[in-house]
């Protein structure tokens, strides 16, 4: 098998295994206030390292999963994934993607826009959605654990030779390259 043969399969048994966790562990946590989006952290963690068009997929998917799980308005979740793989996607080809310094950045803004976009899409399709003071609440909670722990999860990836970022090309950090996803 090739090397990009093992690299979907490790991606696959990370989404597994995120998605499993998700749901049997952390939906009953002790701590009310921190909910931590580890589906969240693979597809930003794909979309930096693999690109735009990885990102997306496994956004997609990582959504699809939420979104029969949850009891959530079917589709919500998987766009919402998709639009932030993107978005990291293309933040990854912008910096460096095995940077601590991007990893924040993305993190953090990636974080941000997931609870944006879910709260829209909620109260779009919902009447009776949160008030704004408790999504305020829940979301700066939410974007705080999620990005304290993505940092320590995304240290963990990059040093796996399966996550590992490639290396970035020289054209890529002069800026003088032509390609996109």
């Amino acid at each position: 098998m090739s090397r990009a043969s093992h690299q979907v399969i490790a991606y696959a048994l990370l989404v597994m295994l995120v998605i499993t966790v998700q749901t049997a562990i952390l939906h009953f946590s002790p701590f009310e206030m921190v909910f931590i989006d580890l589906g969240l952290l693979v597809v930003i963690w794909t979309g930096l390292a693999r690109g735009a068009r990885s990102g997306m997929s496994v956004g997609f998917i990582v959504g699809l999963l939420e979104d029969c799980l949850s009891g959530c308005a079917l589709g919500t979740n998987a766009l919402v994934k998709t639009l932030i793989g993107l978005f990291a996607g293309l933040l990854g080809r912008r910096v460096l993607p095995n940077s601590p310094v991007a990893h924040l950045l993305a993190l953090f803004t990636c974080s941000i826009l997931n609870y944006v976009l879910l709260y829209v899409f909620q109260t779009t399709t919902s009447p009776t959605s949160i008030n704004p003071g408790t999504f305020a609440m829940l979301m700066i909670a939410g974007v705080l654990s999620t990005t304290v722990l993505g940092m320590v999860i995304f240290r963990v990836l990059s040093r796996n030779r399966f996550f590992k970022p490639p290396r970035v090309p020289a054209d890529v950090i002069d800026g003088s390259s032509a390609n996109a996803d």
